[in-house]
């Protein structure tokens, strides 16, 4: 149910590692919306006790990701089509915004990371059968870095919960929108190492609005 992408040595609170493995799984549609888990099964299989698991399951509901009745459980919240382009509306405004406030203020170390996951997908989407589930999570660590987490945190913590909120259609399973996302990348990199905040924003809010015909219409 949920493929693991960062080790538990990583976290230093159990919470924290299972509020992440949730998120991840639920992005990459592991945990289809709609879809009723409980405490203990959580716990089963992240091998972690009940406290953590409840923190978890609280925070994920306050932020919109679970629901929760007295009869039906917990589930995943399950997000209409027209919820969804509102959804990729808001980010394309909102990652325009943090990439062009950002753009003059990310680190040489952060671009270059930039660049090695935009070099990766590229490689990935290259293959036979790419794996989508992987080319999911190193584009959303790419959209993470030039939105500015090392920069402003709080900015890209909102962006991230939105993002975790969409549907898990994806413009890469397609191998023409795969390219195209891929090109944007690389032109929002160029922009950046410009120090062109005007341009990189606007090819951002391009790049989203991009995905959201080809996903929605």
């Amino acid at each position: 149910m949920i493929k693991l992408f960062i080790p538990e040595s990583r976290f230093v609170r159990k919470t924290d590692y299972v509020l992440e493995s949730l998120r991840t799984a639920i992005l990459l549609g592991d945990i289809q919306p709609g879809t009723s888990i409980t405490e203990k099964q959580i716990k089963d299989l992240l091998k972690v006790s009940s406290s953590p698991v409840r923190e978890a399951l609280n925070q994920l509901e306050a932020e919109g990701l679970l629901t929760k009745s007295p009869h039906v459980g917990t589930k995943v919240a399950e997000i209409a089509v027209e919820d969804a382009k509102e959804l990729y509306s808001i980010q394309a405004l909102l990652q325009s915004s943090a990439v062009q406030i950002c753009a003059k203020k990310i680190s040489e170390a952060d671009l270059r990371d930039a660049e090695k996951l935009n070099t990766q997908i590229h490689d990935m989407s290259q293959t036979k059968n790419p794996d989508l589930a992987s080319i999911k999570i190193l584009n959303y660590r790419f959209h993470m870095i030039v939105c500015g987490t090392s920069v402003y945190p709080w900015l890209t913590r909102l962006i991230s919960a939105l993002w975790i909120r969409l549907p898990s259609k994806t413009v890469w399973a397609s191998p023409e929108e795969a390219k195209a996302a891929i090109q944007y990348h690389t032109k929002i990199l160029g922009a950046i190492r410009r120090k062109n905040a005007t341009q990189a924003g606007a090819l951002m809010k391009q790049h989203l609005q991009r995905s959201q015909r080809v996903l929605y219409g």
